[in-house]
Formats: structure tokens, C-alpha cells, sequence
């Protein structure tokens, strides 16, 4: 019923505690290593999983997308290498359901990140859907399938999971600075090529924010910029987080500045 879908290079250290958190839900489990140095592979053999490779590219996405080619059961969920499907009997009642689910095409799910202060943070993502060929994912970064759910269904609002994830990738600060440099440089790589993306830009503008505040608000302007000029800007869903996002270093440096990004947000965004 369920292929779980994962990628993955060098995850020798928290694979386990994935693996072992979808074994009891999954039909199958698809590891696609791109290009791990140490036991990745062989440990998601040993749990049972279909292990294929993947030259990496600096693209999530084109992983993501031989992953997904790889699944052959009816629904996909995809799971990091340093999450893990919390176990509930709600989790194991709502998997049963998903046979019966004739209209839906995907669902979001609740993750719940682990942060180093031992704060917890939560936000959602469409991590379970429909393995079909008309849903697949997009950006070589920040990686998502809403852009082909949406073109087919959008009117529909998603439904959300009966289950939750919890994501501990962010409780090592040796981890979280090796996450950083190799965002930073696929976000910059991905700008290069398509530097009219306002997607793009807010997520560098993000990023940039642990390294420089100068940097992060010059990139998030531009992500504003790029976005109330175009015609299908109330498509993006990010808009309102770009403006706050934007609007708080800009009170601090340059107070008329946010006000015109202000007016200018709600009048565009409206």
C-alpha cells in the first residue's frame, strides 16, 4: 500500500532509527544512496530495503524523482535519514484508510523539528501522495511536489496525515554548519541559472540569515521585487512570510523603506 521513499549519503549515524520507525507500516522501503562513503547502503539493505544509487548533482530533486520512479505501490511517503515516523495507533489507523481514499492526491504531515536549545519548532509539508506520473518534485533545493498537486488540483485543499514526524537533524551544531554550506551553495547555484525565481531568492534570503543580515534582507527584497511583478503572485504561497520576513530587519534600517514594502506587500498580496 505504502513505498516509503528515501535519499541519502553518509546517514550510517541516524538511518537506523528511521528504517526501523516506517518498517511496521510499509509495503516497501526505496534507499536511494547518492554517493556515501560509509555503511549507508549496506544498513539500508539490512532493514529491508530495495537499495539503489544516484549520481549526485547538487539537485534534491532529481533524487527525490528516481526515488519516486523506483516506488511501485499505490501511495509514497518520503522520510529523511534523520526523521522518524512517530509510533501511534492513530499512525496504523489512518494507514489502513488510505486504500478506501478514492479522490485525494496527497496529504501534508505535521514535523515537528528537534532544535539544539531543546526547543521543539513544527511546520507542515505534503509528504505523502499518490504515485502517479503527474506528481513529482521541483527546485534543486527546498524540494516539493505542491507545484504538481496544485496544477491539478487546485481548488482541492489538502487533507492532513494522521501521523507526525519527528525531525532531529537539527540538534547538532556540527551538522547544522555542514547543512549551511551545502544550502548556501546549491541556493546560489540554483540563482544562477534561474535568477528570475522569487522562490529562490527568499530561501537564499533565509539562509543568509545565520551568516549576514545585510545579505539576507538584500536577497529578500529581491525576492519581493521579483514577486509583485509578476501576474500569478497570489499562487505563491510563501508571499506572507516573505513579507514579514522582510518587514523586521527593514523597520530596524530603513523605516520608510518598510513602509513601502508594506503598503506595496498588501496591495499586491491582497
Amino acid at each position: 500500500m505504502i513505498s516509503v521513499a528515501m535519499i541519502g549519503r553518509n546517514e550510517a549515524a541516524t538511518l537506523p532509527a528511521a528504517l526501523e520507525s516506517v518498517r511496521p507500516y510499509a509495503s516497501e522501503i526505496v534507499f536511494v544512496d547518492t554517493g556515501s562513503l560509509d555503511a549507508t547502503p549496506t544498513i539500508a539493505a539490512a532493514y529491508g530495503a530495495r537499495v539503489s544509487y544516484f549520481d549526485w548533482a547538487d539537485d534534491f530533486s532529481s533524487a527525490r524523482n528516481f526515488a519516486v520512479s523506483e516506488c511501485s505501490c499505490s501511495w509514497i511517503l518520503t522520510l529523511d535519514c534523520d526523521e522518524v515516523l512517530r509510533p501511534t495507533t492513530q499512525t496504523a489507523q489512518f494507514i489502513e484508510t488510505l486504500e478506501r481514499n478514492k479522490s485525494t492526491l496527497g496529504y501534508t504531515v505535521e514535523i515537528t523539528n528537534h532544535l539544539p536549545n531543546g526547543l521543539k519548532e513544527s511546520h507542515s509539508d505534503i509528504r505523502l501522495f499518490r504515485n502517479i506520473p503527474e506528481i513529482s518534485y521541483a527546485n534543486p533545493i527546498h524540494e516539493s511536489v505542491s507545484a504538481s498537486i496544485y496544477q491539478h488540483r487546485p481548488d482541492q485543499p489538502l487533507d492532513v496525515a494522521g501521523f507526525t514526524i519527528d525531525h532531529d537533524g537539527y540538534s547538532s551544531s556540527e551538522r547544522n554548519q555542514q547543512k549551511l554550506v551545502r544550502n548556501l551553495e546549491i541556493l546560489r547555484k540554483w540563482i544562477g541559472v534561474d535568477p528570475m525565481e522569487p522562490f529562490a531568492w527568499y530561501k537564499l534570503g533565509m539562509t543568509l540569515r545565520a551568516v549576514s543580515a545585510d545579505e539576507s534582507v538584500a536577497c529578500l527584497f529581491r525576492s519581493f521585487e521579483l514577486l509583485v511583478a509578476r501576474d500569478d503572485r497570489n499562487s505563491f504561497a510563501f508571499r506572507f512570510e516573505l513579507l514579514q520576513a522582510l518587514l523586521g530587519p527593514l523597520r530596524e534600517i530603513n523605516p520608510p523603506l518598510s513602509q513601502f514594502v508594506q503598503s506595496e506587500g498588501i496591495r499586491a498580496f491582497a
